[in-house]
């Protein structure tokens, strides 16, 4: 992958990428509501097998996710959304990558599961075994293991959040993709939070009804997943195109 760049845009974009992604969703709300209980379906069956079963279902996460802005491009572009497209990146050529894409997720999130854990043996084991359970250090320990612990999350998602696209429209390597994706949620933090800050907004709502909001939920946020790709790297090979006006 030779091109590397990468569009700035304003925070108010965070908001419009999930009305943006409201608007797909309402061209063909029968066919997103399908897809998402189909992959809901997917993951409820492959929970029954123990162990292989999620383990399963978290390599094939990248591809599920490519799969669905695959669709979102197809549909943004005018044409008719196709549950067919949501299984092309199962396919070459962006089965493997995404596999591979899939494995690094795992892997770092391992990695991020040990340091959490050595993190809290560093703060609560020693207090424990040296006896010195003062509030004030504990809580400063807490505190500290606290930041650190979101810190990687934070780092996380961004390296990841655009990788899966990043692969499928630019050919990226597994790499290349965690780091361009990486370099461009730093670039873009302000649209990214105000995004997420939407995002947790909604699921608070949709779980109120016993969960059943995340049916309609769920599509909604997949398709504005696109979108804001779309804002930051454009619609396929091409530099990224310029953003709609933003909403606020």
């Amino acid at each position: 992958m030779s091109d590397t760049s990468f569009r700035k845009v304003s925070a108010g974009r965070g908001l419009a990428w999930v009305t943006e992604g409201f608007g797909l969703f309402k061209r063909s709300p029968g066919l997103w509501i399908g897809a998402i209980l189909l992959w809901f379906a997917a993951a409820v069956l492959l929970s029954l097998i123990p162990l292989v079963g999620s383990l399963a279902f978290n390599l094939c996460f990248a591809m599920v996710l490519g799969g669905f802005l695959l669709a979102a491009r197809e549909q943004d572009e005018g044409q008719t959304l196709r549950l067919q497209t949501l299984f092309a990146a199962f396919k070459p050529p962006h089965l493997e990558p995404l596999l591979l894409l899939g494995v690094a997720y795992l892997v770092i999130g391992l990695v991020m599961a040990l340091a959490v854990v050595i993190l809290v043996v560093l703060v609560f084991g020693t207090a424990v075994l040296s006896g010195d359970m003062q509030d004030f250090n504990l809580g400063l320990g807490a505190i500290i293991a606290t930041i650190l612990s979101l810190l990687m999350i934070a780092a996380f998602s961004l390296a990841t959040w655009f990788a899966p696209g990043l692969v499928v429209f630019r050919g990226a390597t597994v790499m290349e993709a965690l780091k361009l994706s990486f370099k461009a949620g730093l670039g873009n933090l302000g649209a990214l939070s105000a995004y997420g800050l939407v995002a947790i907004g909604l699921g608070l709502l949709a779980i109120i009804p016993f969960g059943l909001g995340l049916i309609l939920l769920a599509p909604v946020m997949m398709a504005s997943a696109w979108r804001c790709y779309r804002d930051i790297f454009g619609s396929g090979d091409e530099p990224a195109a310029e953003p709609e006006p933003s909403v606020l």
